[in-house]
């Protein structure tokens, strides 16, 4: 694995406890809105998307807007894309701050 995959594995794991003892913490990090389980399989249609299992962790980092609100943009281990929002149980928030990102797709 490589230094930077390395680093945002560990990242993703440890988040919570970056926040408490870091006082500047991985830029992706910051950007983590909230996380939770996909409630069923989900496999995309492109390389732009995530294939999902059932009951894998998925970690939030933007909910898209305008013509998509439906997709969100996410990461599952090292692998980041879009998926449909309504796989996802949410089960813990990182921020309840989010900054609209207007989607045409």
């Amino acid at each position: 694995m490589s230094g930077l995959k390395k680093r945002m594995y560990n990242c993703f794991l440890s988040v919570c406890l970056l926040e408490k003892s870091m006082p500047t913490f991985c830029i992706l990090c910051k950007m983590l809105l909230c996380r939770g389980k996909a409630i069923k399989d989900f496999s995309g249609p492109d390389c732009r998307f995530l294939s999902v299992k059932k009951s894998e962790t998925i970690y939030v980092y933007y909910k898209l807007s305008g013509r998509r609100t439906d997709m969100w943009a996410g990461s599952v281990g090292s692998h980041f894309g879009y998926f449909p929002n309504d796989i996802l149980a949410v089960n813990h928030l990182y921020t309840d701050k989010e900054i609209e990102v207007p989607a045409e797709v």
